[in-house]
């Protein structure tokens, strides 16, 4: 089977992660394409296929911040310190597009 029959399907998913991350206060940023200084790791590799993905992006963010929670310390800052008890959807969109940028 080929893959660009995935294609259109992995193009609405990329574009309906990027609407549910994308703050609408902030202007919008192109993840595929991204400003800056030449990366250390070639474009054509692994890590770029998975980095400029927003959907594996979002999934391993979320992951990241549910380990990170496993630890009374951090779980306690968070708890804390942040949004995240009273309003925890915003706070990990905020930390997804964080780590994503």
């Amino acid at each position: 089977m080929s893959t660009s029959l995935f294609k259109p399907v992995r193009n609405r998913i990329d574009a309906a992660a990027a609407a549910f991350i994308q703050p609408a206060d902030l202007a919008p940023f192109d993840f595929s394409q991204p400003a800056g200084e030449a990366a250390l790791i070639a474009q054509d590799s692994v890590s770029w296929q998975v980095f400029k993905n927003p959907v594996s992006l979002f999934i391993g963010g979320v992951a990241a911040v549910i380990l990170e929670l496993a630890e009374a310390r951090v779980r306690a800052g968070v708890w804390d310190h942040t949004s995240f008890r009273t309003d925890p959807v915003p706070r990990l969109k905020r930390t997804g597009l964080a780590a994503m940028i």
